[in-house]
């Protein structure tokens, strides 16, 4: 019997390319993933990869092999979400991954809607970036995960997941009132030696800062590096300097603060599941919910411009 673990680390080789990749996408390390594939190699008896300069490529036994896997994993998804389909009622556990500000704005009030229609259904909530979302939600760790992406970042394989859009947010300027007619005139460069709040190095929050200000024609200043929008806005509405943040992390009492007109990137919010679940009944169910609630988070933005506090 073939080990359902290496025949995704096959699947994810046929796609990826690079013993290296696997090892990222799985959060483990490379030596043991050519370990595995060097068993499974064994256990089906046959010639499997070859290398091809730094890479490791499969043989035509080996793409056989990784096209037959594929359909083994989907297949036992769909086994499990048709026997899901057998029950009376939704019940069962759902484990639920999803970044920051997700969590506030769309795990929590589904969470809370579920308890009310399918109170059957646990849900276990975990904190996790879109990264090691993927991974637990491959390794069938997690059941959805709630991720975030930036229009300008990488963006990496799929295979074997579905994307389901949420909600398009865009990124707006937050400056203190008194530079907010300087900019209007002169754009952001009005900030060429502002001292910018932000995310870690190389976080999306941080790349849209730098972005921002290649386009202006200067290197911003970042003097102020925080985890989580929530936490940017409030340091940024001190006065310390200006940020640019997701939209739906500003704070009612301080859209004041939010610059108007002015053009940035935007981030695209999503749910993400496995192929083979995506049918499963509790699955659905939380999937409805995310949706609803992305439409009255959509609507209510539409209905009350960000400059303008409701």
């Amino acid at each position: 019997m073939l080990d359902l673990r290496r025949m995704m680390l096959l699947c994810d080789l046929a796609e990826l390319g690079t013993v290296t990749a696997v090892a990222d996408r799985r959060g483990i390390t490379s030596s043991a993933v050519s370990q595995q594939l060097r068993v499974l190699e064994d256990e089906v008896g046959a010639t499997l990869f070859r290398r091809v300069g730094r890479s490791l490529g499969l043989t035509r036994g080996g793409v056989v092999l990784a096209d037959h896997a594929r359909r083994v994993l989907g297949a036992v998804d769909e086994a499990m979400t048709a026997v899901a389909a057998t029950q009376d009622r939704n019940s069962g556990q759902l484990v639920v991954a999803s970044f920051n500000m997700g969590i506030s704005l769309l795990a929590a009030p589904m969470v809370a809607r579920l308890g009310i229609d399918a109170p059957d259904i646990h849900v276990q909530l975990r904190q996790e970036d879109r990264g090691p979302a993927l991974r637990l939600l491959r390794q069938g760790e997690i059941d959805l995960a709630i991720t975030c992406t930036y229009g300008f970042g990488a963006h990496e394989s799929l295979g074997g997941l579905r994307n389901i859009a949420l909600v398009s947010e865009p990124l707006v300027l937050m400056a203190p009132a008194r530079l907010h007619l300087p900019i209007h005139d002169s754009g952001i460069a009005a900030l060429a030696d502002a001292s910018w709040v932000t995310g870690p190095e190389n976080s999306g929050l941080g790349v849209a800062v730098l972005r921002a200000g290649e386009r202006a024609d200067f290197i911003p200043r970042i003097k102020h590096r925080l985890i989580g929008a929530r936490n940017i806005c409030d340091l940024a509405a001190t006065g310390v300097g200006p940020a640019i943040v997701p939209r739906l992390s500003v704070p009612e009492h301080l859209r004041s603060l939010v610059v108007d007109d002015v053009e940035l990137e935007s981030r695209e919010i999503s749910a993400v599941v496995r192929a083979g679940r995506r049918q499963d009944p509790n699955t659905s169910a939380a999937l409805d919910i995310l949706r609803s609630i992305a439409d009255e988070i959509v609507h209510a933005h539409t209905a009350a411009p960000i400059g303008v506090a409701s």
